[in-house]
């Protein structure tokens, strides 16, 4: 198969992987929040319903890029679910391109991009990390230009400060990153520090995050919690590293694909034929699952989102052309991945379709979701704990819980606008609903399962609530 051959398919079957998008309501967590704020962010530009609840702060947060390129996005492709989509399927591809590319600069074999596909769909996607699945192909380009064969020119090295400062603005776990890989890969380059001359555009915008950030001065926000960091054991990661890669479904299929693209993976090994800078990006992307805690504050899943890419990276080490069989196995592994990732998608929407009990309310309303039952039979993470932000995205009003309290959300509540809640994380005890408190606060509330808590008894302190609509284990009751 020529060059130009390959680079079609490897492209193909990384667009084929995000078929199952098509799906009016694709089981990520939390997907619906983000398009949420890409709709909040078109409306406050157009002085829609929603700027009479929200306003956009770029000030005290860098977690904006994703939802300006959403808001952007949206007015030419239908709408902010579809942007967020599109965003999302050109994440993917780009992260297969990108790392081609690495591949070529490093001088290995190209086609083990194509360890990547069945990885598309881990747990950071299928949890909806959206900025960080985002700054993947930029952080793999980046690392491309900066560690190649030949050192980065001045044009590479303004590439490379603009890929830089796009990973800052999505995802400052990227950064961390991009930072530490890079380091390690120029090392390998016989200590050129030179090549790494465009990370210099961060120095400023790191600073002034420092200094004004709502994240790192957390007792200036409404989000204020400890932020001591919890790490795990190099044991309990290995024991948790399959529910961050493929064993996302119900079933065994996804974990018997694991361990063949493992086997693949491992076929490639030859200890006197190792690159260089191939062994440095794979054990510093290797090291962050380790060195950085797995939670911190509110903030958690920052060390084991890097397991995708650690093992995207793993076949990059070998200095080496690639048997013919296992860049087979890895398509293989590909294209049954996306068939089984697309039936699990299929059948999720049975259990998604209540969600559209949101449409059609009155525009500008608030809207309370009470989630007391969010098992899914079909993937192992919530996917209906944030569905109260269609509201938001279809009838233009505000919906609780929401990410508008996180420190990092460029979206903010306007003087006055914010509502009486219970301590973080208040979303996951709906038992706790104080009727007498938050009741009157709202003019709907969506259910899904059935709470003690709500409705509330007759006779309760507060407003009385009539079921409008229901299907299946959603009720949507109106004041």
């Amino acid at each position: 198969m020529s060059t130009a051959a390959f680079r079609v398919l490897a492209l193909g079957l990384a667009a084929l992987a995000m078929a199952p998008l098509r799906y009016e309501f694709p089981p990520i967590t939390d997907f619906p929040e983000h398009a949420a704020t890409i709709a909040t962010l078109s409306d406050a530009w157009t002085n829609g319903p929603l700027s009479t609840w929200y306003e956009l702060d770029f000030v005290h947060t860098q977690y904006w890029l994703m939802a300006v390129l959403g808001a952007l996005l949206a007015p030419l492709v239908g709408g902010p679910v579809t942007a967020l989509k599109v965003l999302l399927v050109l994440a993917s591809v780009g992260l297969v391109a990108a790392l081609m590319r690495l591949a070529r600069t490093f001088e290995l074999d190209e086609r083990l991009a194509l360890v990547a596909v069945p990885l598309l769909w881990s747990r950071p996607f299928t949890l909806g990390f959206v900025p960080f699945v985002m700054a993947a192909p930029l952080v793999v380009w980046a690392l491309a230009e900066v560690g190649g064969v030949v050192a980065p020119s001045r044009r590479a090295q303004v590439l490379v400060g603009a890929l830089s400062l796009a990973v800052f603005f999505l995802n400052l776990a990227s950064v961390v990153w991009l930072g530490v890989a890079a380091v390690a890969v120029v090392a390998s380059r016989n200590f050129e520090w030179r090549r790494l001359t465009g990370l210099i555009a961060l120095v400023i915008p790191v600073g002034a995050w420092l200094v004004f950030s709502d994240v790192t001065n957390v007792d200036s926000s409404r989000f204020a919690v400890s932020m001591d960091g919890r790490w795990w054991s190099p044991k309990h990661l290995l024991l948790e590293a399959p529910s961050w890669l493929t064993d996302r479904w119900s079933g065994d299929l996804d974990v018997m694909l694991l361990g063949i693209l493992v086997l693949a993976i491992a076929a490639l090994a030859e200890a006197r034929s190792f690159s260089r800078p191939g062994l440095a990006l794979s054990l510093s992307t290797a090291a962050l699952t380790l060195a950085l805690p797995f939670e911190r504050g509110w903030l958690w899943g920052l060390s084991t989102r890097f397991l995708p890419a650690a093992l995207m990276i793993a076949p990059f080490v070998w200095n080496k052309r690639a048997r013919t069989a296992v860049i087979v196995v890895f398509a293989a592994v590909g294209l049954i991945s996306s068939w089984n990732v697309d039936q699990h998608v299929s059948q999720a929407q049975d259990e998604l379709r209540g969600v559209s009990l949101l449409k059609d309310l009155p525009a500008g309303r608030r809207v309370l979701q009470l989630t007391f039952d969010d098992t899914s039979a079909v993937v192992n993470d919530s996917i209906v704990s944030h569905a109260s932000a269609y509201h938001r995205v279809w009838n233009h009003g505000a919906n609780e819980p929401s990410f508008v309290d996180l420190p990092q959300s460029v979206v903010r509540y306007r003087e006055g606008k914010a509502p009486w809640t219970r301590p973080w994380p208040w979303e996951f005890k709906p038992h706790e609903y104080d009727n007498a408190r938050e009741g009157a606060q709202y003019d709907f509330v969506l259910t899904r399962g059935q709470g003690a808590s709500f409705p509330p008894p007759s006779g309760t302190e507060g407003p009385a609530w009539t079921l409008l609509r229901e299907s299946g284990a959603w009720r949507l009751y109106s004041r």
